[in-house]
């Protein structure tokens, strides 16, 4: 018995919530399906399993289909236009019931040759059957519902701990911070329109759980708030709690050491030779690509180095969603191909990560609408959304933590 719960304890330790960017592509979500299938037993739900399969099938399609064209001429789902960031006022939400939904709605209304084959058992050849651009817009639908499936899948152990990160939902505050003349509106609430109100009140209960934590108390405190009018000394209550939590998104905590930029224009990183002209080549062109300004002039450099202690570096490894481990070590997908557009994003992305930018985006688990929730604090920020770029933000908290004026 002593045996057992030593075991239970340290698999508790071990384990940890996955870290899942919210816009994957559908090759790293298919990375994703083969680790779920390796580690989880559960029966999953019909119309979840269904989607996933289709997934799955599009995916072997795909291939047949590029195998007999020339790559000018390849079927690809992704590219800088289809990106799409998911905002705070429209956050996407998902769970076994609107999986559910999609999916009929989207063998209700797809092309009959398509769904034959993706949702039914006509075997795949070598040709789309419609016209290209026909199938790549359906198999964007087919891919998106495969991976929201995944991603659920993924999640499904976890969701007593994705629902304790709904105290850092922080909608509430981003909501107040952009009301103009907010300590009016609140010291005038009850002259406030039906929608207004409804958003305020919304959103100080949000700041509220932020710190509080319990529903209950926060819905009779902020409604004694309302009836005494004292809504302004609620939000003051609870409003420097939730900025905290906000800055944790954006904010620089643990910086790198060993970084150069004394010279306004030009920050040098060093970074682990991959030994690898294709690699590095790539590596470096995408970097200082993204991690430029032209208002200030400003340049990042890659310096490499083929030794040295602590030094970040690239890995590849087949079937694992990119990330980066330990603050130094970049891991990618070695199934995917280095020009697809998602692929360049991602490592742009994953850079910004051993510059120790955080991401700004949320998900977390309702546990009373049963589903998961998730946006992106901003869309046009290279560490929110697929969606965004480089950005004077992101300068700044740059050489607010690196810049040492000689």
């Amino acid at each position: 018995m002593r045996f057992l719960v030593l075991v239970l304890i340290s698999l508790s330790i071990n384990a940890e919530v996955p870290h899942l960017p919210l816009d994957l592509n559908f090759e790293e979500s298919r990375a994703l399906y083969k680790e779920i299938k390796k580690n989880q037993k559960s029966v999953r739900e019909p119309d979840i399993q269904t989607s996933i399969d289709g997934g799955e099938k599009l995916s072997n399609w795909i291939k047949k289909i590029n195998e007999a064209r020339d790559s000018d001429q390849a079927i690809r789902l992704t590219s800088k236009t289809t990106q799409r960031g998911i905002p705070v006022e429209s956050p996407s939400k998902y769970g076994p019931s609107i999986i559910s939904q999609r999916l009929i709605k989207l063998q209700s209304e797809m092309p009959l040759a398509m769904k034959n084959i993706i949702y039914g058992s006509s075997p795949i050849g070598s040709d789309t059957l419609v016209a290209d651009a026909v199938f790549i817009e359906w198999g964007r639908r087919v891919s998106k519902l495969y991976q929201t499936a995944v991603r659920w899948e993924s999640y499904v152990p976890w969701l007593e701990h994705m629902a304790d990160r709904r105290f850092r939902d922080i909608r509430g505050f981003y909501h107040l911070r952009k009301m103009p003349n907010l300590d009016y509106k609140l010291k005038n609430f009850d002259s406030l329109s039906v929608k207004e109100a409804d958003l305020v009140r919304t959103s100080l209960h949000g700041i509220c759980m932020n710190y509080a934590r319990n529903e209950k108390s926060c819905s009779k405190n902020l409604q004694q708030a309302i009836s005494e009018k004292n809504l302004i000394a609620f939000k003051q209550r609870y409003y420097g709690h939730a900025q905290k939590i906000w800055d944790s998104f954006f904010k620089i905590s643990n910086p790198r050491k060993d970084t150069e930029w004394v010279d306004d224009r030009v920050m040098t990183v060093v970074f682990k030779d991959p030994k690898n002209e294709k690699i590095s080549g790539w590596l470096i062109e995408n970097v200082e690509d993204e991690f430029q300004m032209t208002q200030p002039q400003w340049a990042m450099e890659i310096k490499l180095k083929r030794f040295g202690f602590g030094l970040p570096r690239i890995d590849f490894q087949k079937n694992v969603t990119p990330h980066v481990s330990g603050g130094n070590r970049i891991v990618m997908d070695a199934n995917t191909e280095l020009e697809e557009y998602g692929v360049r994003w991602t490592i742009r992305h994953e850079f910004g990560h051993i510059l120790r930018l955080p991401d700004c985006y949320h998900e977390f688990y309702d546990p009373d609408q049963k589903i998961m929730i998730n946006y992106q604090l901003d869309t046009s920020d290279l560490m929110c959304s697929r969606a965004g770029s480089m950005n004077k933000r992101i300068y700044d908290e740059l050489k607010r933590v690196y810049f040492k004026a000689q």
